[in-house]
């Protein structure tokens, strides 16, 4: 097997890592990202149903601090982003209640964001790492499509951090013991999620949401309307994450009729629903988070982590998190 020698290795090409990546290859330095997946984005995904396409994971963000804003308006000059909304009704009101947040989405979907992101990156799709393990002062990668070895002088890893972790115990890496107390307390809660293709129109409020957070439906989207979904009419449906948890272990099927059965009150009774599948997502949120951006281990060679359990868990803090562990990175090295 050939090696191959490279500045750092980034695991996870969600919005993070796909943020961190652009970051270290624009200051010139020779970046490779890995991600297990056919696709990046991460949670910020967006999948076929039927004839049409439905946002999965992600929904919408926001942008509450001045770095994110700036970052949120050159991707709206680019014509990546569009102002969908700025609020939700919980379905009992016939309109939005406006709070002054401008809600985003991508156009075309989240998927879509994340791909123009990824272009001109170093990217190895449906290519998981196996473990990391340190080799004369350099990270050591692998994993079972890996075509030659890879080693680099500093690693970041942007995946949920119980799967960060096992990556590096299964290299033999010991981290010091209160980062791993820190980051082995971090839990995530499940999310199940319902796309389902449908012969109608939905009656729900402008713009074709409604967000419940203490019902056990807390999302319910229609994707022809947000733009996403251009050839069918496609709904995301989001379960709370204590249904979710209970739920978990129930047949796609027996899960997708008591989704269909809860929100068709938003439909009319003639709507037929042509297609429908179930999205497991097991690390949708993480509920303990860690108070920084990032956490910069201090083991040698420089190793950080980074995502939505760093600083916050919605798309700001991810994006972020990326960007300030790419720039500690970044001045770390020699």
């Amino acid at each position: 097997m050939t090696m191959r020698e490279i500045d750092v290795v980034i695991v996870g090409a969600g919005l993070s890592g796909l943020m961190a990546g652009r970051q270290l290859a624009d200051s010139g330095l020779n970046v490779a990202i890995f991600e297990s997946a056919p696709v990046v984005g991460g949670r910020a995904m967006t999948h076929s149903i039927g004839r049409g396409r439905a946002d999965s994971g992600a929904q919408f963000f926001t942008a509450r601090t001045p770095e994110f804003a700036t970052i949120t308006a050159q991707w709206l000059r680019d014509g990546l982003i569009f102002e969908w909304s700025r609020g939700w009704s919980d379905g009992s009101l016939g309109e939005a209640v406006a709070d002054g947040y401008p809600r985003y989405a991508a156009r075309g979907g989240f998927v879509s964001l994340a791909e123009q992101l990824a272009n001109g990156l170093s990217i190895y799709r449906s290519c998981p790492i196996q473990s990391l393990a340190v080799q004369d002062g350099r990270w050591i990668v692998t994993g079972p499509n890996l075509s030659s070895t890879v080693l680099a002088r500093a690693a970041l890893l942007c995946l949920p951090v119980p799967e960060a972790l096992l990556i590096l115990a299964e290299g033999g890496v010991t981290m010091p013991a209160e980062e791993y107390q820190i980051l082995s307390a971090i839990r995530y809660g499940r999310c199940l999620c319902g796309l389902f293709e449908i012969d109608g129109a939905d009656e729900m409020p402008f713009p074709g949401a409604v967000q419940r957070p203490d019902q056990s439906i807390t999302w319910v989207a229609d994707n022809l309307r947000k733009g996403v979904s251009t050839t069918s009419r496609t709904i995301t449906v989001h379960a709370g994450r204590a249904v979710s948890q209970t739920y978990w272990s129930m047949g796609d099927a027996e899960i997708l009729a008591w989704m269909w059965a809860e929100i068709g009150g938003w439909f009319s009774a003639s709507t037929r629903v042509t297609d429908a599948r179930l999205i497991r997502w097991s690390h949708a949120v993480p509920l303990d988070t860690y108070p920084e951006r990032y956490l910069l281990s201090a083991l040698t060679p420089p190793l950080a982590f980074a995502g939505d359990a760093f600083d916050g868990p919605r798309v700001e803090g991810t994006v972020l998190s990326g960007l300030a562990a790419a720039g500690a990175l970044f001045a770390g090295l020699p």
